[in-house]
């Protein structure tokens, strides 16, 4: 049986080259990588993925930490970069994290990385400052996506412009009673997402010349039934806005849901908007910002290959661009 140190011996080089080689680093010279290819050619070579591991000190494996897997965002994203990840010979060690945490931490922990890994991709988790030294401590690359993580590289969209977006366009419709469905609670594994899209939101009406009413603000769950539950006390007041921008499309659809139990036409009574472009968007005739979730999975799979192959850039940091689709749940207000 051939082995790769009969691969090595054939080709004159170390083991750890040839190891190199077969995965694909780019820091083996052009030369010595045709002998080598020519080298497990001619011995009908295929690479054991233990003696590989041994040999170049890798595992192919990449860990993977979210903070939940029920909201489209996450699932889009993870099989994504699971994706883009086999295409490169990397398999994923998915950690969920456990949002029943106490304190700042979200639930990071040594163990999940115990098994070996070359590089961590993290979605949207907000490290504390004890969970970010030892991330650091582990010596090994990381992506952010969402959130950052000091000063690893990092994919994301501008969640404030996408609110401002969102909020301009409502404004050029002629909506000034404008409520929002979200949260600023960091809840779900010490996201920051929830948190920054509020606070825009108050910003793009302040930057309007409108005023915030903390009772058409409505703290929600990220869930379409939640929304509903959430906005409806909202939506039967003698005095209700005119139009509602949610914090995802799944809040939106709850929305949605909630002024046809009360018998508001939308957008006839009410406009409707959401933020991200969901799959079932554009069926529901949902007016949305528009941001590209396969993009950044792909995105942060470059970036995290380009750092195990010992590549940089100059500008480590990739940001998606977000932008407006409107559709048939945003119009004027009544009586305009």
């Amino acid at each position: 049986m051939t082995t790769i140190a009969d691969v090595a011996a054939l080709a004159g080089v170390s083991v750890a080259t040839v190891s190199r080689t077969l995965h694909g680093s780019a820091r083996v010279d052009p030369r010595t990588r045709e002998r080598v290819e020519a080298a497990a050619a001619q011995l009908n070579y295929v690479a054991s993925p233990t003696a590989m591991s041994l040999a170049s000190g890798r595992t192919n494996v990449i860990a993977l930490v979210a903070p939940l897997m029920s909201r489209w965002f996450f699932a889009t994203i993870v099989t994504t970069i699971d994706q883009e990840l086999r295409r490169h010979g990397y398999h994923v060690l998915l950690n969920i994290l456990d949002g029943e945490v106490e304190g700042d931490a979200c639930g990071l922990t040594r163990e999940m990385f115990a098994k070996r890994v070359d590089g961590i991709i993290s979605l949207n988790v907000l490290p504390n400052e004890e969970e970010s030294a030892m991330l650091a401590d582990l010596g090994m690359p990381i992506v952010a996506v969402g959130v950052p993580i000091g000063a690893t590289p990092r994919v994301h969209i501008d969640d404030a412009a996408a609110v401002r977006m969102a909020v301009e366009h409502l404004v050029s419709l002629g909506h000034r009673d404008i409520g929002y469905v979200g949260t600023s609670d960091i809840s779900l594994a010490h996201m920051s997402t929830p948190a920054v899209r509020v606070a825009a939101f108050k910003e793009a009406l302040r930057s309007a010349g409108l005023t915030f009413r903390p009772e058409w603000a409505i703290a929600s769950e990220w869930t379409a039934d939640a929304a509903a539950r959430r906005v409806e006390g909202v939506l039967r007041g003698d005095r209700r806005p005119t139009a509602i921008l949610a914090a995802s499309d799944e809040m939106a659809v709850g929305v949605l849901g909630a002024a046809r139990w009360i018998g508001l036409g939308v957008p006839a009574d009410l406009s409707v908007m959401g933020i991200d472009d969901h799959t079932f968007g554009a069926v529901l005739g949902l007016s949305t910002i528009h941001q590209d979730v396969r993009a950044q999975g792909r995105a942060a799979v470059t970036l995290l290959v380009e750092a195990l192959r010992g590549e940089s850039r100059a500008t480590p940091t990739v940001e998606v661009p977000t932008y407006l689709i409107a559709r048939e749940t945003t119009a004027p207000p009544p009586g305009r």
